[in-house]
C-alpha cells in the first residue's frame, strides 16, 4: 500500500499489482480476478481513507483558525463569573455596533468612527465588536483599520483567510471535477 498521502501514487501501486497478477501464468483467469478485485478493494479503501483525512484536515483547519479569529479574548486568570460578565460586556457592545448599522449598504459609514472611539478609549471590546460586524458585512476598510495596530490578530485573520480559501478551494467546480474523475478511475477497478 501507498504510505504517501497522493491518489496519483495510489493509483500507481494499485496498477502495478494488478500488471503483476495478469502476468502469473500459473494462476486461472478466475484466480487472477478475485485477486485483482482483493487489489482494489484495498487501495480503494486506502483512497477513501486518504479523502477523509483530507476533508477532515480542512474541517479542523479552518474551525481552528476561525476560532482564533473569532473567541472573545479573556484572560486566564478570570473565573468563571469574570469570564461570564466580558462576555455579556462584548454582547453588549456587539448589539450596539449591530443596531449602529441597520442598513448593510451603508454600514461602513456608521461604523467608521466607532473604532477610533475605542481605541481612545482603550476600549478593545467595542473595537473587536466593529471588526467582527465589518468582517460580517465584508467592510474589508473596518477589517484592515482594526488589524493595523493589532499584529497578532492580523495573523490570526491571515491564516483565517488562508484556511478559508483552501475549504473554498477545496469546494469549487475544478476540485470537485477532478474529484470525481479520480473517482471513477478508482472505481474502474484496474
Amino acid at each position: 500500500m501507498a504510505s504517501e498521502a497522493d491518489p496519483t501514487q495510489i493509483l500507481n501501486q494499485r496498477n502495478a499489482e494488478v500488471a503483476q497478477i495478469r502476468q502469473y501464468a500459473d494462476l486461472t483467469q478466475e484466480a487472477k480476478e478475485r485477486r485483482i478485485a482483493e487489489v482494489t478493494e484495498r487501495y480503494n479503501a486506502e483512497y477513501e481513507a486518504l479523502k477523509e483525512a483530507e476533508a477532515r484536515r480542512l474541517e479542523e483547519n479552518l474551525a481552528s483558525a476561525k476560532k482564533a479569529v473569532f473567541i472573545v479574548p479573556v484572560g486566564n486568570s478570570y473565573s468563571d463569573a469574570e469570564i461570564a460578565q466580558v462576555y455579556q460586556a462584548f454582547e453588549g457592545f456587539y448589539s450596539d455596533v449591530l443596531f449602529s448599522t441597520p442598513d448593510p449598504l451603508n454600514a461602513q459609514e456608521g461604523l467608521e468612527d466607532i473604532p477610533d472611539r475605542a481605541e481612545k478609549t482603550g476600549n478593545s471590546l467595542l473595537a473587536r465588536a466593529v471588526f467582527y460586524r465589518g468582517q460580517e458585512l465584508g467592510l474589508q476598510p473596518i477589517v484592515d483599520k482594526y488589524l493595523k495596530s493589532r499584529p497578532k490578530e492580523a495573523k490570526a485573520w491571515q491564516r483565517y483567510t488562508e484556511a478559508q480559501e483552501e475549504m473554498n478551494q477545496s469546494r469549487g467546480l475544478e476540485n470537485l471535477l477532478s474529484s470525481a474523475l479520480t473517482d471513477r478511475v478508482f472505481s474502474s477497478g484496474a
